[in-house]
């Protein structure tokens, strides 16, 4: 389960919190369209950070790695 938490930064307002289910195996591309499909956004324009640890965040800007290599857990925080 992934807690997805909306940030708009140019009005630096935080949105309201959304759940996905998606398996580690999935790719951070695959995360992204499956974001775009749940808050009906277009997924080019979606960037990830995930929250690692107690305030270390990490950019997820390569597609092509899959999720569990970025360091997912069974619950992750997501900042789009």
């Amino acid at each position: 389960m992934i807690r997805l938490q909306e940030v708009d930064l140019e009005s630096e307002t935080i949105g309201a919190i959304h759940n996905i289910r998606i398996s580690p195996s999935r790719t951070v591309a695959e995360l992204k369209i499956a974001i775009a499909a749940q808050l009906i956004l277009p997924h080019h324009d979606i960037r990830c950070v995930i929250e690692r640890y107690y305030n270390t965040l990490k950019l997820l800007d390569v597609p092509s790695k899959t999720l569990h290599l970025e360091g997912f857990q069974k619950t992750n925080k997501v900042w789009i």
